[in-house]
């Protein structure tokens, strides 16, 4: 199963872009992209799920780790616009209720942009 991902820089936000089977079988190429922008001090990510077609556990698990891993250093990822197998998958896990989730790009942009303020006036 084909997997491609691409970013797009914008100020502090990265959009990541994701199309084809978030697998097992390809688990790693995302895993080393969010590390490197990770490295790299960028800690406000939205993912784009609206192309991906098939999320495994070894997905959902790495979707987990992103949100436990930016969650420590006070930094935020968004799920945009979740496919109906990815909405499935985090209904029925429940992940769900820890994962923030957003309809829209547009809704991404604008919780990323929510934390960030609110996290400057600290």
């Amino acid at each position: 199963m084909e997997f491609n991902i691409s970013t797009e820089m914008g100020g502090d936000i990265v959009v990541v872009d994701m199309v084809g089977s978030l697998s097992a079988s390809n688990i790693e190429e995302f895993r080393s992209q969010v590390s490197r922008l990770v490295e790299k001090k960028y800690c406000y990510l939205m993912l784009d799920m609206s192309n991906v077609n098939f999320m495994d556990s070894s997905g959902l698990g790495s979707c987990m780790a992103v949100h436990k891993q930016l969650s420590e250093k006070n930094g935020i990822v968004i799920f945009a616009k979740p496919s109906e197998q990815v909405k499935k998958i985090f209904r029925i896990t429940k992940a769900e209720q820890k994962l923030n989730i957003v309809p829209t790009r547009n809704d991404g942009v604008k919780s990323l942009y929510e934390k960030m303020m609110g996290s400057k006036q600290k």
